[in-house]
């Protein structure tokens, strides 16, 4: 599914987040601590870019629930941060694609020992613009009321203030009211989202999610396309797998896994080929690749999860020959994902490019219901391969 409800995994799906930006990073959080901003400073370190709006208040760092010594180290990296009276909402947005939105504060409490409830919602890919509309919105409107940056100057004069509040703290101190930040109407977003696209979006039509398309391979590692496909075999385990660069919790047992080789089809265009299905045994959290896998599939390296497979089907001939992704978008159009079938205007470039840099990408019974329909013809014509 492309939305996930995060209850007790808040910081793993974070930290994987943080990973896998590779342009920008906007972050809404009243409170930061520096448990969790060094994965921000990492992100800054290797060229990413952020934005980031939070509270400012002094009894809020004398109560060391926010921390400036983390604001330091981000503004010192790089990041845009603005001060915002009021706040409350806590939003993270990774690049154009993954968004996380709850309760979890930008804190080590927030994604990690606290009681959270959180949605990561990714390649949702209208609901996310929504978001980085009211973030932008929001941060047009801070900017618009005033000088409200968070400066080094600003932090250090704070910093000296703050030390001397806290050694002069006894239970008889009252609490210090100074706060900086904008004062601001709240943002007006548009919401023309309805019941069905809601629920759809969700995962909770009466149809739901039941297929996924798995890449196998990248686009600097493709697959022979004059070679049969054959499944991943880890030898000392004796099992099956596909591997992920993300951490899969939202395959299930009950998820229908659509092998599709990174390669050439007979046009010679880079896709994914489509070569047969299988079933898997679900996320497992001790599934993570080790030196003994990496040994037998090098690859590995870089994907640091894997999910096993049984019941898998290929088709026996030659990669060339199976379903090219292009043909499918051919066949079934803006049906194809879960977040293009309920907008018929979408164009097919569009809908070509969505499953880029994805490990796998979730697609309509609809469509999956033709993928078979698709494979059990070529299966009739060059016979089938199980495992």
């Amino acid at each position: 599914m492309s939305i996930e409800l995060l209850d007790m995994n808040h910081r793993d799906a974070v930290i994987d987040a943080f990973e896998k930006a590779n342009g920008r990073i906007r972050i809404i959080s009243p409170f930061v601590q520096g448990g969790m901003s060094k994965y921000l400073v990492d992100s800054l370190d290797r060229g990413i870019t952020a934005q980031l709006i939070t509270r400012f208040y002094r009894e809020d760092f004398i109560q060391s629930v926010s921390s400036l010594t983390a604001l330091k180290s981000l503004q010192s990296a790089g990041a845009d941060i603005y001060a915002l009276k009021d706040l409350h909402a806590k939003l993270y947005l990774f690049d154009d694609n993954l968004a996380i939105i709850g309760s979890a504060n930008f804190t080590g409490g927030g994604f990690g020992n606290n009681i959270e409830l959180s949605l990561y919602i990714e390649d949702e890919y209208d609901l996310i613009e929504r978001l980085s509309k009211y973030f932008d919105q929001l941060l047009s409107t801070v900017c618009t009321a005033g000088d409200f940056k968070i400066t080094e100057t600003k932090i250090e004069e704070e910093s000296l203030i703050v030390q001397k509040a806290v050694k002069g703290r006894d239970r008889t101190s009252k609490s210090n009211p100074t706060r900086f930040g904008a004062v601001v109407d709240i943002p007006q977003v548009p919401v023309t989202t309805s019941v069905d696209e809601l629920e759809n979006i969700l995962g909770i039509s009466g149809e739901g999610i039941s297929a996924v398309l798995k890449f196998e391979g990248s686009a600097h590692r493709r697959i022979d396309p004059d070679g049969k496909y054959k499944p991943n075999h880890y030898d000392r385990k004796g099992i099956y797998f596909t591997a992920s660069s993300k951490s899969p919790r939202s395959l299930t047992e009950d998820t229908t896994v659509f092998l599709s080789a990174v390669s050439w089809d007979k046009s010679g265009a880079g896709v994914p080929i489509i070569v047969g299905r299988a079933k898997t045994r679900g996320y497992d959290k001790d599934n993570n690749t080790d030196g003994t896998l990496i040994k037998e599939h090098p690859w590995a390296v870089d994907f640091p999860f894997y999910i096993e497979l049984y019941d898998i089907e290929t088709v026996d001939t030659e990669i060339r020959n199976c379903i090219s992704l292009n043909d499918l978008i051919g066949e079934v159009g803006y049906k194809l994902y879960p977040n293009t079938e309920k907008d018929p205007t979408i164009s097919i470039p569009n809908i070509k490019t969505r499953h880029h840099q994805k490990a796998y990408i979730a697609i309509t019974s609809y469509a999956a219901n033709r993928t078979h329909t698709m494979l059990e013809g070529l299966f009739k014509k060059y016979g089938k391969s199980t495992f």
